[in-house]
């Protein structure tokens, strides 16, 4: 990606002049590279930068690594979803007024996410981050999934968050006026794509020896399968809310390992899709898109039993009435009446996870628009990986009854 021309010293002055609390700070240089490779980021232009400055007029060079997340300014679709969904205005308010309530309710702070150093709206947008690679955080490979072990540490960090939620809101409301739309938001953009997901989608069990049949339900919906996956996402009257991540597929979340690579850790990052509704909204993209064949095909309820049993936990350390959660049995029911979110994260989302790397056609407009043979949804829909996955998906979404 092209570096943006007002990546300047002065910006990066202001930022950390701010972040470190020292109006005598000045920055020297700058070195900034891609933080990621083409294809592995959807709906913003993600730089690493290395920056160069000085704590006093007489201090030596120091530097520090961080992470610019800024809009793309080149027209096309990634720049109108960032616009139609109002994505760095709800990052930006994540991290300045959310995330604050709700390590204040944790007591512990920044055990979710990174730091933020810097934002702005105006001119540009940006939200410049702790790089967290520098505190020993990574990425695992999109394509191969998580472990249990990796699913367990990612829904004891979803439950902190939940339940740090779910006390937030009870003090003040209006932190979750602005998370009343995820990333599947009834928009004509997102329509088109959640359209073009599900022809990807049907067209590839046409070539699945023995899932022919899901392919013709999925089409025979029509347009309620579009509605059917809007419409899980929705509040209930009465039921129990929380602010979701919304967008938890593998590139979203770091780990950090001991020496020995045993776990240690873990970070979310990129909240641009959060929404206030049902859990199960988090859990049904998790499971859909982030782990490994393994574990859908084997632990899926153990996954749902544990995120259940450290909510509670997380709840009752916050002296939160658990006669207020529900029962684990209400749990699962409206977990099972969302099954069309997931399914809707597999025809869509899951396909971008599975594609194989550097891809530089893997972009949201190719998904819509490029159905040729040769062409990036394709490649998509139609490769060995993403086949083995929907394998077991298709019949596990249909056990729910949602495709008749």
């Amino acid at each position: 990606m092209k570096v943006p021309i007002w990546f300047t010293n002065d910006l990066f002055k202001d930022a950390l002049r701010a972040f470190f609390k020292n109006p005598d700070v000045e920055v020297t240089a700058l070195n900034t590279q891609d933080a990621i490779p083409v294809g592995e980021n959807y709906t913003s232009d993600l730089f690493r930068t290395t920056v160069y400055y000085k704590s006093g007029k007489h201090s030596k060079t120091e530097t520090v690594s961080v992470i610019v997340k800024c809009g793309n300014e080149e027209g096309g679709v990634k720049e109108d979803l960032a616009k139609k969904l109002n994505l760095f205005e709800k990052e930006i308010e994540m991290f300045a007024k959310t995330f604050p309530a709700m390590y204040e309710i944790l007591g512990d702070y920044y055990t979710l996410s990174s730091k933020c150093l810097y934002t702005s709206l105006n001119p540009h947008s940006i939200i410049i981050l702790e790089d967290l690679t520098t505190l020993g955080f990574d990425v695992l490979p999109r394509q191969i999934g998580f472990d249990l072990e990796h699913c367990f540490l990612v829904v004891e960090k979803m439950a902190q968050m939940h339940a740090a939620s779910v006390i937030m809101y009870e003090k003040d409301p209006s932190l979750v006026k602005l998370f009343s739309e995820g990333l599947y938001s009834d928009k004509p953009l997102t329509r088109q794509w959640v359209e073009a997901g599900y022809a990807g989608l049907i067209d590839a069990c046409s070539r699945w020896p023995g899932f022919e049949k899901y392919g013709y339900k999925l089409k025979a919906l029509g347009e309620q399968a579009l509605q059917r996956g809007f419409n899980a996402q929705k509040r209930r009257l009465g039921g129990f809310n929380v602010l979701n991540h919304g967008d938890l597929w593998v590139n979203n979340m770091m780990f950090s390992y001991y020496p020995d690579r045993k776990l240690r850790d873990m970070r979310f990052i990129d909240f641009q899709m959060n929404i206030f509704t049902s859990p199960a909204i988090d859990l049904h993209y998790f499971i859909a898109t982030s782990t490994k064949i393994q574990v859908k095909l084997d632990h899926i309820d153990i996954i749902l039993d544990h995120y259940y049993a450290q909510l509670l936990a997380n709840l009752a350390k916050m002296q939160y009435s658990l006669e207020r959660v529900p029962t684990r049995e209400q749990f699962k029911r409206d977990y099972n009446y969302r099954a069309f979110y997931g399914l809707m994260g597999a025809a869509t989302v899951l396909a971008f996870v599975k594609v194989e790397a550097g891809r530089v056609d893997a972009s949201f407009e190719n998904i819509i628009k490029d159905t040729g043979k040769d062409g990036f949804r394709y490649h998509a829909y139609n490769n060995e990986r993403y086949r083995k996955h929907m394998e077991h998906l298709l019949p596990y979404y249909d056990s729910f009854g949602i495709l008749d």
